[in-house]
């Protein structure tokens, strides 16, 4: 009888320190978790941020070039407007002369 309580307990022992190792390496699994979580959330951040600085150059460069293309028309109207208002500006004076004394 005393056998079979020694053993009951010794087999009591053996199953805390088993359940103590467990829940030690439970601890340990979560934090290991945590810190895994934290490291791919940094990476994926960082890479982002590299996307974003890579993208912000793109995106300036194609405004940049829109802008300048933007310029080009508005000096090329501009010109096709003086030339036109200094090829006829005579003309449309005479008329408008005209069209008020004729009236």
């Amino acid at each position: 009888m005393e056998d079979m309580l020694a053993k009951i307990v010794e087999m009591d022992e053996k199953a805390r320190e088993l359940t103590e190792e467990a829940n030690k390496e439970k601890v340990s699994s979560e934090a290991d978790i945590a810190k895994a979580k934290e490291d791919v959330y940094n990476n994926y951040i960082e890479k982002a941020r590299k996307r974003i600085a890579k993208n912000e150059i793109t995106e300036r460069n194609a405004a940049d070039e829109e802008l300048k293309k933007s310029q080009r028309q508005q000096k090329e109207a501009l010109e096709k407007l003086e030339k036109t208002y200094s090829e006829n500006c005579g003309k449309w004076v005479d008329s408008i002369v005209s069209a008020v004394i004729n009236s």
